[in-house]
């Protein structure tokens, strides 16, 4: 390899300039791709938030690289991390340790995996060996960075709040920041609490900070996106200053969260962008995620704030959402489920005088809304969601279809197959049934709903082996418990 090159190459990923690393090791010969150029290559993928391409580069030179190479299992670890296979993460992490119990890379990864696991005994252990190896390190990925945070000059703070004086109301108070202790910390992203008027009757808590940050969404085709935005969102008028604080805290907390990771991850968000947290977004609500809305379509209600340099802040609106809904954004667009919620019954809630699902209206936050996407009748799964644990190794999509009488009945899965998967969302193209559903059950649609493959595993581990199996295969439990083929069926 030219000297040269691996130079270039060095320096591309010291100044963080991934993506043109990227188009650098592509324009390479195949003979030219060696197995550490291809670990770099993934390397640069991940940086790029693109985990599924460094997964299959890494997939791929798994027969070339030796069992002892540190990169390739970092890397592979970091891939399944973005991934969110945590179980799968956590095996290549720990290979890491056995090649050198005193990565700190790997001792990091470990930690930011049981911090999103929830796993706190084993997050406290791990950060410990990070705080032993290197304390600078922990710090920086775990320590206080908002220190950090890009921050309004004096004249484009006033200009964006005599934007929301003027278009969103007056403003009552700066939404406390709360450490451990219950005290109040400042923060450089604000949220502030405008209470109900005439005219705009609800509460309104509105961001100011998040786009003292310019973000980059790092797309080839150059198509429009935000770069700077704020958020807003909108509670009830019958609740006190007190009780917002306190009931819906977690609503200031995600939208400084969201700021710090644009900036931190120097990336963006837009209409339509959907973030899952993998689980409640607090405990005292039980949606999964969130979705970001505009306000109105005619501009009417202060979506666009222009800054003195010229530049607009967009204005938008965090409406939160439930997993299913989320799963049904994914499969039909974000239109389609903006339509399904607003057509919802709106509970006695204000909709600031606009009702039609064809435009985009303030959306009062009813933390007693019903799902969207979910049956008309509520079901009791047989497997609560935080009894589901990670069972499956799996690669591409794992959404698939399975009936009631499994996720409910918590019948064992009798007859299972792959058909060809859809196209228009991540479809594995795998239905299980319990195997005694008629026809009648069967044209019930309320009958049968979408998992994942794993959640499915997690009612029924024996259908872990066979999941590997092509398009067209099916499979039966016989008299004895054991899956056999539905074509080797003696007559």
């Amino acid at each position: 390899m030219d000297s040269d090159f691996l130079f270039e190459l060095e320096e591309l990923f010291s100044d963080g300039r991934f993506e043109e690393a990227i188009e650098k090791i592509e324009e390479l010969d195949e003979d030219e791709l060696t197995p550490e150029i291809s670990i770099s290559l993934a390397h640069a993928l991940s940086q790029c938030s693109r985990f599924k391409d460094s997964l299959e580069v890494l997939k791929k030179i798994s027969d070339d690289v030796s069992e002892d190479d540190l990169g390739y299992h970092i890397e592979l670890a970091g891939a399944y991390f973005g991934l969110h296979r945590y179980h799968s993460a956590v095996k290549e992490a720990q290979k890491c340790i056995e090649i050198d119990e005193n990565c700190v890379d790997v001792w990091i990864l470990l930690s930011l995996i049981y911090q999103e696991t929830g796993e706190d005994d084993k997050f406290e252990a791990a950060g410990a060996k990070v705080r032993e190896l290197d304390e600078e390190a922990w710090e920086n990925v775990f320590g206080d960075r908002t220190d950090e945070l890009a921050q309004y000059n004096d004249d484009e703070l006033e200009t964006v709040l005599n934007h929301i004086s003027g278009k969103f109301g007056r403003i009552s108070r700066i939404f406390p920041l709360l450490d451990d202790n219950g005290e109040s910390s400042p923060h450089p992203i604000n949220v502030l609490i405008i209470p109900p008027s005439k005219e705009k009757n609800f509460y309104s808590l509105v961001s100011v900070g998040i786009g003292a940050y310019r973000g980059n969404d790092y797309r080839d085709d150059n198509s429009f996106c935000l770069h700077r935005i704020e958020m807003a969102a909108f509670l009830p008028p019958l609740l006190t200053e007190q009780e917002i604080i306190t009931k819906f805290y977690w609503v200031a907390r995600i939208m400084r969260q969201f700021g710090e990771m644009i900036q931190f991850e120097d990336s963006w968000l837009g209409y339509g962008h959907t973030i899952s947290y993998g689980g409640a977004l607090d405990e005292s609500v039980d949606f999964d995620g969130v979705i970001f809305d505009n306000l109105t379509l005619n501009n009417s209600f202060g979506e666009i704030c222009m800054l003195p340099c010229g530049e607009p802040v967009q204005f938008m609106q965090m409406r939160p959402l439930y997993e299913e809904e989320m799963l049904f954004k994914i499969e039909h667009g974000h239109k389609m489920l903006f339509d399904r919620i607003n057509f919802l019954p709106k509970h006695g809630y204000a909709y600031d005088g606009i009702t039609a699902a064809s435009e985009s209206a303030v959306d009062i936050i009813n933390i007693y809304r019903p799902n969207a996407c979910s049956d008309k009748k509520e079901k009791h799964w047989a497997i609560p969601r935080s009894g589901i644990v990670d069972l499956l190794e799996w690669d591409g999509a794992d959404g698939c279809f399975a009936t009631d009488r499994i996720t409910v009945d918590k019948c064992k899965v009798g007859f299972m197959y792959r058909e060809k998967p859809y196209t228009s969302h991540p479809d594995s193209g795998w239905r299980f049934l319990a195997g005694d559903e008629d026809e009648q059950y069967m044209a019930d649609t309320e009958h049968t709903d979408i998992f994942r493959l794993n959640t499915i595993c997690n009612y029924d581990p024996d259908i872990i082996e066979f999941l590997d199996s092509p398009i067209g295969s099916a499979f039966y439990r016989n008299s004895n418990g054991e899956f056999v083929s539905f074509y080797e069926k003696q007559p």
